[in-house]
């Protein structure tokens, strides 16, 4: 079971590095080998704390392995979505139906960019696609 404040502390370390890095070198940004383009371990990082702090959590578990409502997040076999990055994006940007849902024990829907009392921007969106991407995507695979 990965441990979810570990996994916090790991990526922001691994971002602090990676920001030291680039300030000595000079570059804009640290490029990241396997990454898709603009996701960076910031990013990452802030998707890590808007999953556990929005409503992610309620069905997809703080572990992400999946609950009652929501299908595990941490597995290359996805339900909703080709497992791209931007097709991550699609997804928490459009929500699932409920009438789309796959798994009959899934019984709500998932509401488009987080719900609507409080809706994700189009940089959140693309921060918590980039933590959900890298929980199935592991260095090397």
């Amino acid at each position: 079971m990965i441990n979810s404040s570990l996994v916090r502390a790991i990526v922001l370390c691994s971002a602090a590095i990676g920001v030291v890095a680039c300030h000595r070198s000079g570059a804009a940004r640290p490029v990241i080998a396997g990454l898709p383009v603009g996701m960076t371990l910031q990013t990452i990082a802030q998707g890590d704390s808007l999953f556990h702090a929005r409503s992610c959590v309620r069905c997809h578990g703080a572990d992400a392995k999946g609950a009652q409502n929501g299908p595990d997040l941490t597995t290359s076999k996805h339900l909703h979505v080709n497992g791209t990055y931007d097709d991550f994006v699609r997804l928490i940007t459009s929500g699932v139906p409920k009438d789309s849902i796959k798994v009959s024990s899934h019984r709500f829907a998932m509401q488009p960019r987080g719900g609507t009392q409080s809706p994700l921007t189009d940089e959140q969106i693309r921060a918590v696609a980039a933590f959900v991407y890298s929980l199935s995507h592991k260095p090397g695979t």
